[in-house]
């Protein structure tokens, strides 16, 4: 091919001189760390920028030098040309030069990487275009190629790689497929006709090694790529205990199964039929944002059937609470006004789940702090096996500013004990948004529950888009490939995501106890972007109850500038901590050692806005109240 040396230094002058960029780098830039071809054909991803060049001793052929690699291995599965069209592009859509070589043949993964040398070269490409097709004209099935692609402009963007129609070969994108359904005429196959089945979690565990992974996905399918043959799994299917009485899986468990060589895909499917027919609606409201004085706050109501059998008709009562006013519904709807409407639906098929969104005014004298309450109702004639998801309460609290990558949950800050029992869940959504200058491929949440926290009562209720599910223990792994969200900057509303899900505390929680949870989202190959951390209190008494002036202690000044006081009302008593918290439950100031009935703060680093205030005395009850800094 052409050299282009002169070109290239130009180009990367230009980067170098022009361009600043922020890029966490790709995690396959040694021929060591190469990945599966078959993971990535036909799907953009995410080049490489900012890296060292391709790492020294293999012969790199034509290519004039290497930066940026990325590089992958090829399994073959059937003889002939395997032929791959290559093609980079800036996320604005600008071509960008690629490079490339390909080597092989060798008989295992594990002797190709040392092994690079000119002898090995099957094709190599060093030419300025955007576009390249990269050939192995004598593939063999069994034999093992590498691949590596270059980005000398260093510029940040896609790449894409396609299977071209001049191939006769195949590689290897060997795998397990899992796949549940209701097997209607119970015959142990999966009809055309015959839906899938989301209300349980698949599991696996590989080579017995003791650690299952639980996944959960709202499609009925998991699919898990392997090309060792060597590796075996046990994998099963269990449908979710609320749900069990009602279902029978025909094949629940599957043991010591194994890759099979040359096949593209082995699938596996657990039958569920059913054993008593019932009826289950459900409704929840999931904030998009927190409540700010003055704006809009959008909600989306989301009603499910979760049943085998269709509904005829229902309804959906939705009512906001008094400061708040309804602006828009995503629904035709009855009996609007200010602040509540009625939705009527009508053949609401098995499983199906529907969600449309609410906008609501939140007035400019709306205080900081303040808790406001919007109530979702779900009704049919249906005989409804269970009532405690047909009405959905969602608690948010007022704020000034917010972090769009949050995490809530539904019943507010404060819990009353006396309303809450060892049968009642929390509900928590993790909010995420692309606040970056390109489209997200992929967002990767992980939320690491408390031990407080009951991890085998989790339910995965409901997501902003499509999703895969893993829990091992109590670590909880959200993973939406291809996701492809947007940028802030190039459609705000598009660039929001969400889960739901809710999770039982263990029992034996009491008064004054407190359940803290927070969660890390990963955009692309970025760093961590850290939610803040929610905190649940049982309580006896919700904050907003309280007065500044009365009660069993007093804040003063309040509102405050520079300090406060916090004294007990009743001076024989004494305070055995204090903790201030702000709207997003983080941890502000903690004094766990007074012994005294007054303490002073000094709260001149405090930033203006609302906080809570806990004390907890020497009897070892908790009272809260709010305090406003100026």
């Amino acid at each position: 091919m052409q050299k282009k040396h002169a070109m290239k230094k130009l180009l990367l002058l230009f980067a170098m001189t022009f361009m600043s960029i922020t890029y966490a780098q790709n995690n396959n830039t040694l021929c060591s760390d190469a990945q599966a071809l078959c993971g990535a054909l036909g799907n953009p991803f995410i080049n490489t920028i900012n890296s060292d060049p391709a790492m020294p001793g293999p012969e790199y052929g034509c290519l004039g030098n290497e930066p940026n690699p990325y590089w992958f291995y090829i399994p073959v599965s059937d003889d002939g040309v395997l032929s791959f069209f290559l093609s980079q592009e800036s996320f604005e859509g600008n071509p960008i030069d690629i490079d490339f070589i390909c080597y092989g043949p060798f008989s295992s993964l594990a002797e190709s990487c040392n092994n690079l040398d000119l002898d090995h070269i099957i094709d190599c490409s060093y030419s300025a275009a955007a576009t390249e097709t990269a050939t192995i004209p004598n593939a063999q099935a069994g034999e093992y190629y590498i691949m590596m692609v270059t980005n000398f402009s260093n510029q940040a963007g896609l790449i894409t790689i396609d299977i071209e129609e001049e191939t006769t070969g195949a590689i290897d994108c060997t795998g397990i497929q899992l796949t549940t359904f209701i097997d209607t005429n119970e015959n142990g196959v999966k009809d055309s006709n015959e839906l899938n089945f989301n209300l349980g979690n698949f599991n696996y565990e590989i080579n017995n090694d003791g650690v299952v992974h639980n996944v959960t996905t709202p499609t009925g399918n998991y699919f898990i790529y392997d090309p060792e043959a060597a590796n075996t799994y046990d994998i099963g299917f269990d449908v979710l205990p609320l749900y069990a009485p009602y279902f029978s899986v025909t094949t629940s468990y599957y043991e010591d199964i194994a890759v099979i060589a040359g096949e593209t895909v082995t699938t596996y499917y657990f039958p569920v039929t059913v054993v008593q027919p019932y009826s289950d609606l459900a409704v929840y409201i999931i904030p998009v944002q927190q409540p700010r004085p003055g704006f809009e706050h959008n909600v989306n109501v989301v009603y499910a059937n979760l049943s085998p059998a269709s509904v005829a008709e229902g309804s959906v009562t939705f009512t906001a609470d008094a400061p708040l006013t309804i602006t828009n519904v995503g629904e035709t709807v009855t009996d609007l006004t200010d602040v509540s409407f009625t939705y009527n639906f009508t053949n609401l098929a098995p499983y199906e789940t529907v969600t449309f969104p609410v906008t609501l005014y939140v007035p400019v004298e709306t205080e900081l702090g303040e808790v406001v309450t919007n109530t979702a109702i779900i009704t049919s004639e249906v005989d409804d096996m269970t009532l405690d998801n047909n009405t959905s309460v969602n608690n948010d609290i007022v704020v000034g500013s917010y972090d769009p990558n949050d995490k809530m949950e539904s019943r507010g800050r404060d819990v009353l004990i006396s309303e809450f029992d060892n049968n009642d869940y929390l509900y928590y959504t993790i909010r995420f948004q692309n606040m970056g200058t390109a489209s997200a491929i992929n967002v990767r949440v992980e939320d690491v529950l408390n031990d407080q926290l009951d991890e085998s009562t989790v339910e995965m209720i409901r997501s902003s888009h499509n999703y895969v599910m893993e829990k091992d223990g109590n670590e909880l792994t959200w993973t939406f490939d291809n996701i492809q969200l947007p940028a802030e900057q190039d459609d705000e509303a598009g660039s929001n995501g969400y889960v739901y899900f809710r999770v039982k505390p263990l029992p034996g929680f009491a008064l004054g106890d407190m359940i803290p949870n927070g969660a890390g989202i990963y955009f692309d190959f970025n760093e961590v972007v850290e939610t803040n951390t929610f905190e649940t209190h049982f309580v006896q008494a919700t904050a907003s109850t309280d007065t500044f002036e009365l009660g069993n202690f007093t804040i003063y000044p309040n509102p405050a500038n520079n300090a406060v006081t916090i004294a007990l009302s009743n001076t024989t008593n004494i305070i055995n901590s204090v903790k201030v918290y702000d709207l997003t439950g983080k941890l502000i100031f903690n004094s766990s050692s007074v012994v005294s009935n007054n303490l002073h703060i000094n709260t001149s680093a405090f930033a203006k806005g609302t906080y809570f205030v806990d004390v907890i005395t020497n009897t070892g009850i908790k009272h809260t109240k709010k305090l406003l800094v100026n």
